[in-house]
């Protein structure tokens, strides 16, 4: 059982680190997905990754490659369906019929997509709740605290 605790533990202190990794460094971010517009290829609840221009874990921009973009103040994560000139490309995502009604100014992309983190999107959302900040954060640092004391108390005990 301990194996499989620490196991799991350093599972999950690699994948909380690789996405801090991820989301500190320069030209890489992560999106939450709130739409349904590239269904069923990214659904609404995902995480994206994306990754610079020419990075090298990011494709060129051609149609065909998917690129989160600024449009206002939130994020757009749309295909790239055709490139106009060297300073726009139209964009469209995978589940409308028409096109976006504006082309996209290449300074204005924001990253091109590298992968998605299915449903993470979902777990963020709750735990900026209040009872999802308690379930998530004060339980288990109530939980953790708890065993502390137990084992300080069972030393005191062995001691006396």
């Amino acid at each position: 059982m301990k194996i499989l605790l620490r196991t799991l533990s350093i599972g999950l202190l690699l994948v909380i680190g690789a996405l801090a990794f991820i989301y500190f460094s320069p030209g890489y971010s992560l999106s939450f997905v709130r739409s349904e517009s590239m269904k069923p290829n990214i659904n609404m609840g995902d995480v994206v990754i994306t990754g610079p221009i020419g990075g090298p874990f990011s494709s060129e921009l051609k149609p065909g490659t998917i690129i989160t973009y600024k449009m206002n103040k939130g994020l757009v994560t749309h295909r790239i369906i055709a490139r106009n000139d060297f300073w726009t490309v139209l964009t469209q995502g995978d589940n409308a019929e028409d096109p976006d009604p504006r082309p996209v100014a290449i300074t204005d992309i924001a990253g091109i997509y590298i992968l998605k983190i299915p449903y993470i999107g979902y777990l963020t959302s709750f735990v900026r709740t209040r009872v999802g900040w308690w379930l998530a954060i004060i339980v288990p640092t109530m939980m953790l605290l708890s065993f502390i004391i137990i084992d300080i108390i069972k030393e005191a005990l062995k001691e006396a």
